[in-house]
């Protein structure tokens, strides 16, 4: 691979200064770097001794670290930026694009399509795949060993990782008078937005009634539970272990820590940042970060 100054111009929001005619082999962390590859680094207590002992000749940088540097600065390329590390994601973007296999077909020959599915344009759907009754938008994809039920509605680019289970029936169970158990048949549906991806051994329960949803730009960390009925909103980061139970609600741009669980029917309005192992029991207002069980405020955001 090789990585030049011209892939950096088309991230925009980069200035240069050094030798821009550098070719570029890699990127690895500023300690491992070696000459001919890149690395970044972040404003720190430690910034001026990561950038004179880095042997990296490709340094992203802001511009207080560049003036750091004692060497000459003639012989490295500094990409200078307010914000090296969306700059360094973006690098790592498309070194994962460049490296990519390109496959000769979407459909691996052992997934198991229902006749009434509706697939987008370049939907991939990994081996031995299940997919049922459902409606999946373009560009997504779907990884090895995933069952997605009916009624499902996926959106675009998003991305489903393997063993994970979607629409599936929910636990919905309940005493009866003579102390039996019953099970409640789920006859609802599961939405999922656009931008969304979910890592391997989570489930989504499709709702009782109603859909279960999630909105566009969510994240979704290994293991997750997402409960019948529950509802997350627009780009949350929802930490591994995670539990939503049933007819739970997450709003927009939250951040669950690993292990937290919500109690049924729980509201967390937008812009919550939950502890690992939080218990929350009761609604959580906007801009709170809470911690602890049951889940109690440890700060406000404002």
């Amino acid at each position: 691979m090789k990585i030049t100054v011209e892939v950096f111009r088309s991230f925009a929001k980069c200035s240069f200064k050094g030798n821009e005619k550098l070719v570029f082999t890699g990127i690895q962390t500023v300690q491992e770097a070696i000459q001919s590859e890149l690395t970044w680094i972040k404003p720190s207590d430690k910034t001026k001794l990561f950038v004179n002992s880095t042997k990296a000749s490709g340094i992203i940088c802001d511009e207080l670290t560049y003036t750091m540097y004692d060497g000459d600065k003639e012989e490295k390329l500094f990409i200078l930026t307010e914000d090296p590390k969306l700059i360094f994601v973006n690098l790592v973007k498309y070194v994962s694009k460049q490296n990519e296999i390109k496959k000769t077909r979407l459909i691996h020959p052992t997934a198991i399509i229902d006749d009434a599915c509706e697939l987008g344009k370049n939907v991939e759907i990994g081996a031995y795949s299940i997919i049922g009754a459902c409606k999946i938008g373009e560009n997504t994809i779907i990884h090895d060993h995933v069952k997605i039920f009916d009624p499902v509605t996926i959106g675009r680019n998003c991305v489903i990782r393997e063993f994970c289970s979607i629409g599936g029936e929910g636990f919905g169970y309940f005493k009866t008078t003579e102390n039996t158990n019953e099970h409640i048949p789920h006859i609802g549906s599961v939405l999922i937005g656009d931008n969304v991806e979910i890592y391997p051994y989570s489930n989504v329960d499709r709702g009782t009634l109603g859909k279960t949803e999630i909105k566009n730009g969510t994240v979704i960390d290994h293991y997750v539970h997402i409960g019948h009925n529950s509802i997350t909103g627009k780009d949350n980061i929802i930490a591994a272990g995670c539990v939503l139970a049933g007819g739970s609600q997450v709003k927009d741009n939250c951040f669950l820590g690993v292990h937290t669980v919500l109690k049924q029917k729980c509201v967390i309005e937008s812009n919550v940042v939950t502890g690992m192992g939080a218990v929350v029991v009761k609604d959580v207002a906007e801009n709170s970060v809470v911690v602890g069980n049951p889940a109690k405020l440890l700060k406000s955001k404002r």
